[in-house]
C-alpha cells in the first residue's frame, strides 16, 4: 500500500490549521491577497480560512466579503 499524505488540499496543508499569515486584519489581507494574485473566493476554499474563520480572533476574517 502507498500512501499519498499530499493527494487532497486539506491533506497537503495540514499545518494550515493555525493561522501563521502576516496579516492581522481585513484590509491587510486584502492588500496581501492582491499582491500574490489571489482572490479571496479562492482563499476562502484553502484549509487556512477554513480552520480559523470561526475562530473568537478572527471576527474580522468571517466578515470579509
Amino acid at each position: 500500500m502507498e500512501l499519498h499524505p499530499d493527494a487532497d488540499l486539506s491533506n497537503a496543508d495540514w499545518t494550515k490549521r493555525s493561522w501563521d499569515l502576516p496579516i492581522h486584519d481585513a484590509e491587510g489581507l486584502q492588500r496581501w491577497l492582491a499582491a500574490k494574485g489571489v482572490t479571496l473566493a479562492h482563499f476562502k476554499t484553502l484549509p487556512v480560512y477554513r480552520f480559523n474563520v470561526d475562530k473568537p480572533e478572527f471576527k474580522w476574517l468571517k466578515a470579509m466579503r
